[in-house]
């Protein structure tokens, strides 16, 4: 009898204000910049603000390099 393993959970770390995220390649081409830092989450919406702190961009979750965080 073959026992198959389970992929252990990886746990999710919280996403601190300030933290530095990166923009998936592809999306939102007319940003050069593509790392920012994030500033704050509302359901699937997350907030990130430029490295300046001048500005800022609204994008989706999906839309986040996760495996460069």
């Amino acid at each position: 009898m073959l026992r198959t393993q389970r992929p252990s959970k990886s746990k999710v770390s919280p996403i601190l204000s300030g933290q530095s995220l990166k923009l998936r390649e592809g999306v939102y081409r007319q940003l050069k910049d593509r790392e920012w830092m994030f500033n704050r989450a509302e359901n699937e919406i997350i907030f990130l603000i430029h490295k300046t702190g001048a500005y800022g961009v609204v994008v989706r979750k999906e839309d986040i390099d996760w495996n460069e965080c």
